[in-house]
């Protein structure tokens, strides 16, 4: 009996994590929360599903299919599949593209302590578009020069900070071997968020040949830090002890969720209609601070791909996981993980080998990808 009233409640849960995609938390903010542990919510209700058909009440399983076919669409956000419904196309030029939420630079090193730079001299994208990217005015951490000479294997660079003052600088950096022009910012009315906006001239081989000349094409880039639900998942999963600090910590959560949610709609929004308006193709990049089952991320996808999804088979795509103590666990820690940080393009654009490292240098993953144009 017990099993079958969880498998209800799951199903309505589900259900309620389907609203979250049509109606912002200002009209009514539980979904959302739904909507941010649906991958859970969906694992556990085919666990379940499947032991209920050793029970004597499975025929009640069948909800579990039925579920499956309701939830699709959010299914098909949630878990890539690029080699069923995204056919490779023939594109004559790419180039790599790194997205990645530095965590402050991963605690201001120096460069040759800094495990961030060091990665990127590694990986050495052909752009790196960086967010929460902390540098000092202090010689004793790490210096705006100093990041610029420790990365100087990328001619092209656009600093773009929303904190700017006597002791630091705090926003959005771009690390390219092409050049960047255009440069402006959609700035939020929020402490630390922004949007970075630049064009690319990127080499167009394909006229090269042709025409024997040289020539370009245009591709305008958004990096983007939208607004923090401020959510530690840890506090989502508190052991028995901690039972009244939990209820109070995720009743104040809940207040916090639906108040970023509101700015990060629109933030969103706005985002949304100067992508519209962009006379060149649209790279949108970064730490949007919202799940694939979410009211933001559906404006967020207006006519854009998510090359995540396009050029990746089978799997959920974390970007942010954090570990913490839970009894029961093997050696007492248990990871969670969501996908928060994107990388969304035009459809006249194609993505493949999309990656995530799984290097613990920030709190965010960093994210790649070839972009073929």
């Amino acid at each position: 009996m017990l099993l079958l009233i969880a498998h209800i409640v799951i199903c309505l849960c589900l259900l309620a994590a389907m609203l979250s995609v049509w109606l912002p938390p200002s009209v009514l903010p539980i979904p959302a929360w739904f909507g941010l542990a649906f991958e859970w919510l969906l694992m556990a209700e085919i666990v379940l599903g499947l032991l209920l058909l050793f029970t004597r009440r499975r025929r009640w399983a069948w909800l579990t299919v039925v579920m499956l076919v309701v939830c699709a669409a959010p299914v098909a956000y949630t878990v890539s599949h690029g080699a069923l419904f995204f056919p490779k196309r023939e594109l004559p030029d790419s180039f790599t593209l790194m997205s990645y939420n530095t965590h402050l630079m991963g605690g201001s090193a120096k460069p040759k302590q800094n495990r961030i730079i060091q990665y990127i001299l590694r990986t050495q994208p052909d752009v790196v578009c960086l967010q929460e990217v902390e540098v000092h005015k202090s010689d004793d951490y790490l210096t705006l020069s100093e990041l610029r000479e420790a990365l100087n294997v990328y001619p092209y660079t656009y600093f773009d900070f929303k904190i700017y003052n006597s002791r630091r600088q705090y926003g959005n950096a771009v690390f390219s071997r092409y050049p960047l022009i255009g440069k402006h910012t959609l700035r939020y009315e929020s402490k630390g968020n922004i949007t970075s906006v630049c064009d690319i001239l990127l080499p167009n081989q394909k006229s090269n040949i042709q025409n024997q000349t040289s020539s370009t094409d245009t591709l305008r880039l958004y990096i983007n830090h939208l607004e923090s639900n401020r959510v530690s998942l840890g506090s989502l999963a508190p052991t028995l002890s901690e039972a009244e600090k939990a209820v109070h910590e995720l009743s104040s959560t809940s207040d916090r969720l639906e108040k970023a949610s509101e700015l990060r709609i629109r933030q969103a929004k706005v985002l949304r209609d100067d992508v519209a308006r962009s006379p060149y193709p649209v790279l949108v990049v970064g730490d949007m601070n919202t799940t694939p089952v979410s009211y933001t991320y559906r404006i967020l996808q207006t006519n854009l791909r998510d090359a995540f999804l396009e050029s990746s088979n089978g799997n959920l795509g974390h970007t942010l996981a954090k570990r913490f103590g839970l009894p029961g666990t093997a050696g007492g820690r248990l990871n969670l993980g969501i996908r928060i940080d994107y990388i969304l393009h035009s459809k006249n654009l194609q993505a493949t080998d999309f990656d995530i490292p799984h290097v613990d240098y920030s709190d965010h993953y960093p994210i790649l990808t070839t972009i073929h144009y």
